[in-house]
Order: structure tokens, then C-alpha cells, then sequence
């Protein structure tokens, strides 16, 4: 079969030459073993034979060649398949809302990250202003702000820079050397939208000593803070995901007192 598919090939591609009589060989064998249209001479019978012969060789080469080509871009082309399929998650996250009586109110599949809400910014704007400036004499608390401030810091922003002079600069500005003789309460008064990315806050802070009395009268503060939201990464831990699950990020602020 596979030889006949050859001489099918070959025939399409090479057609027979003309014999001397102006003729084409029929390809019916005669008594004496030669061709119609063949001429006497049995030199050129076995040459016209060896090349037909090793003609039909060469066409079933390239044919299983191509074949074989052909078989083994399907396969590639399956194994590609398989691999993209095998990537693709299988796994459909869902979530599930439900009331303080445990009635499920909404059901949907996580898709995609929505934009962060500007109420949501808002109110990390407002928490990083009063962590920042608070001064308490409860260690764990004051720790627990300052890890709040942090959690909203990258370590390539100037923000971080800033923050770490102020935490660690002067000890009239060092929340630690400061809780050691005042305390400092902060009371939020506007946050206010500059531009998409830039929030001005105003804040009133309250200076009071270690038993409580008011050493000077509250003084008015403005900061300008310029967030940026930071989508999650698979580097992220849970730690920080958990301390900062929106990726909210302060990447420069300025603040002074009002005169």
C-alpha cells in the first residue's frame, strides 16, 4: 500500500519521457518482459527500471518524512494544550455575605480587583495621621500604632525615609522619648481630596502631661498625604496582608503646625 501511495506521487510529480517512436510507455508488460512503447535495448529497460525502482524509494521516504512531521506537530500541539490547561486554576473563589443572624444575604465569585473605594482611602489617611502623631505611656500601644504605620510604608517610597527621622530623629519628636514625660491625643478635624492622589488632612493635637493636665492649648496641624494602591503579589505573607489587606501606601507626606 505504502509503495503504491509512493508510485501514485511519483507519477504526478514526474511524468515518463517519450520513447522514440513519440510515444509514452503504457506500463503493460509485453512477453519478452519489456513495456508498451519501450525500445529493444535491455540496458536502458534495466537503467529505466533501477530509477522507477529507487524513484519509488526516494517518494516513500519523503512520504513517511512528511508523515512523521506532521505527526509530530499534532503531538507538540497536544502536549501545548495540556500544559495550558493544566496552568489554569481550578479553584473558583467565593464570597459569601451574610447578616449578624447568619443569613446569607449575597453570593459571588471573586473575579477581579475593584478600585478602592475613596471612603476607604479616606479613612487610611486619617488612621496614618493619628498613629503617627500619637504619643501614649502604654508601650504596647504606642507599638501597636507605630506598627500600623508601617504596615501602610514601603520600603522604596520617601515616605518611609521621612518616617524614620521622625520616629528615630529628635527626642522632642520621638514618640517613645516623648511618652516619658507628655502624652499627645489627636482629634481629627477635615480630610480633604487635593487631587486622585493627594489627601490634605487637618487635625487638632492635644499636648497633656504624665498625670493628665493640659501643658499648652491644643494647636491646630495640616499634612498633605500621597497615597497609592498596590495591588496584592504572591511575595506578600500573611502578616502583611493581614496588617494592610487593601494595599494602601503612603508614598510621600508633610506636615506643620498651624499658625
Amino acid at each position: 500500500m505504502n509503495m503504491g501511495m509512493a508510485r501514485a506521487m511519483k507519477s504526478l510529480i514526474m511524468r515518463k519521457p517519450r520513447t522514440e517512436s513519440g510515444e509514452r510507455p503504457t506500463g503493460a508488460e509485453m512477453s519478452d518482459g519489456r513495456r508498451e512503447g519501450e525500445g529493444a535495448n535491455p540496458y536502458l529497460s534495466a537503467r529505466r527500471t533501477w530509477n522507477e525502482h529507487v524513484g519509488d524509494m526516494a517518494a516513500s521516504r519523503q512520504t513517511w518524512q512528511m508523515l512523521g512531521l506532521l505527526s509530530l506537530l499534532i503531538a507538540l500541539a497536544g502536549v501545548g494544550g495540556m500544559i495550558y490547561i493544566g496552568s489554569q486554576s481550578k479553584f473558583i473563589p467565593y464570597v459569601v455575605e451574610v447578616d449578624k443572624f447568619g443569613q446569607t444575604l449575597a453570593v459571588a465569585p471573586v473575579d477581579r480587583a475593584r478600585g478602592v473605594d475613596q471612603r476607604v482611602i479616606h479613612a487610611a489617611v486619617a488612621a496614618f495621621i493619628q498613629s503617627a502623631r500619637m504619643v501614649s505611656p502604654d508601650v504596647a500601644l504606642q507599638r501597636k500604632a507605630i506598627f500600623a504605620v508601617y504596615a501602610m510604608l514601603s520600603p522604596d517610597d520617601v515616605a518611609t525615609t521621612k518616617m524614620n527621622e521622625f520616629m528615630n530623629g529628635r527626642p522632642d519628636s520621638s514618640p517613645f522619648k516623648r511618652a516619658e514625660r507628655e502624652m499627645v491625643s489627636t482629634e481629627i478635624v477635615s480630610v480633604i481630596a487635593q487631587t486622585p492622589d493627594t489627601w490634605q488632612v487637618d487635625w487638632t493635637e492635644t499636648v497633656r502631661d504624665r498625670q493628665g493636665i493640659v501643658k499648652q492649648a491644643p494647636y491646630r496641624m495640616r499634612a498633605l498625604v500621597t497615597v497609592h494602591v498596590i495591588a496584592p503579589s504572591p511575595d506578600i505573607n500573611e502578616a502583611q496582608l493581614r496588617n494592610n489587606p487593601l494595599g494602601i501606601f503612603v508614598s510621600d507626606f508633610a506636615w506643620s503646625k498651624q499658625l
